[in-house]
Parts: structure tokens; sequence; C-alpha cells
């Protein structure tokens, strides 16, 4: 009878702990929904006119998560030759009230019929004209309307703003978040789209 040489002994303990460490994942089993899982893949699209006075632009609003609750919420707009001009993702917690739920809470359920409503919703997004966006006043620190009482946010310069402004360009606006809504032009200095403004409370 021949003794097992040291690597051949190695070997065999090596795959006695494999076989012991697939045995233990094999007793736990999934307890939570595999990330992979998108039992909410939900998506509603619908036509504009806005980066092409000539040919509508595709607005698509998509689901995806192994819930409705968990959902990630993403709009693109595309151009009539399916290019993307924007992208935007949120969770739909956040979309709808915000934050993450309380530790220890699960969120509400969601059903089916719920975020199709919330995406066509959310794809059929708000048209207005630059001109009907709040003046910014020379001694102010941005956009202010004395009639709405609201939080204007702009990346542009006060001349930059008010020149695009005064140009009365096609604007599309969006739910960023529960009480946020960001609006888009067309930028006519790099022919692409920009956050022109955004406002909440």
């Amino acid at each position: 009878m021949f003794a097992a040489s040291p690597g051949a002994h190695m070997r065999a303990i090596i795959f006695a702990v494999m076989l012991s460490l697939a045995a233990c994942v094999q007793r736990e089993g999934p307890t939570r929904p595999e990330a992979g899982d998108n039992a909410c893949a939900r998506t509603a699209t619908h036509r504009l006119i806005w980066s092409d006075p000539a040919d509508a632009d595709v607005v698509s609003a998509s689901s995806a998560g192994p819930s409705c609750a968990q959902a990630v919420i993403t709009l693109v707009v595309r151009n009539s030759a399916g290019d993307p001009l924007w992208t935007f993702a949120n969770t739909y917690r956040d979309l709808r009230t915000g934050g993450v739920a309380p530790v220890g809470m699960s969120p509400p359920e969601v059903s089916l019929e719920q975020m199709e409503k919330f995406l066509a919703s959310m794809a059929n997004l708000t048209q207005l004209r630059a001109s009907q966006l709040p003046d910014w006043p020379a001694t102010g620190p941005g956009p202010a309307d004395p009639t709405r009482p609201l939080h204007y946010t702009t990346a542009f310069h006060r001349d930059a703003y008010l020149g695009l402004r005064a140009s009365d360009r096609p604007l599309i606006c969006y739910a960023a978040a529960a009480e946020a809504t960001q609006c888009l032009v067309m930028d006519p200095a790099s022919n692409a789209p920009a956050a022109l403004i955004a406002f909440g409370p």
C-alpha cells in the first residue's frame, strides 16, 4: 500500500472544505430577491416637439426593480433618429415621497397598475417657453418670482440666463424629486440639452 503524497492530501482537504461550503449555501437559500430580479419592468413613452421643430422627440420612462416599491425610474429623451439627448434616474420612492423608508419599516406596496400610471405621467413632460420663467432681478442672487414662493436655481450666469429667457426657446420640465422640477432647454451655443432652471419649495 502506497502512502498518499502531501500534495494529494492537501487537495483532499480543499475538496472537503469546498463541499462543506456548498452544502451551507444550499441550506441557507435565498431570503431576498436577487439583484437581477426585475418584477417591475415597465415602460411608458410619449412624443413631443422640442429639439427639432420639424420632428418629434420620444420620451421614455422606465421602471426596474425586484418590486415596484423598490424600483429605479429612468427617464430618457431621444430625438427622431433615436439619439439619446438626456437621461435621468432616481428611485420611485424619492420621486413620490422623498428619502428612504425608516429603519424597520417596509415601504408601502406599489402595484404594476400604479407604476404604469406613474410612468405615463412621468413621460408626459410639461412643456413651457423660456419667456415663462421668472426674471432675474439686477440685485438678486438668482431668478425670483414674487407671485410664486418657490426656490429657483440655475447653473447659468445672469446674462446667459436672461438671454435664453428672452429667446423664448421651448422647454421641457420633469419631476427630479418629490418636490423638485427641472427644466431643460436646447442650448443654441452647443446644440445640446442643458438644465436651465430647477425649482421647488
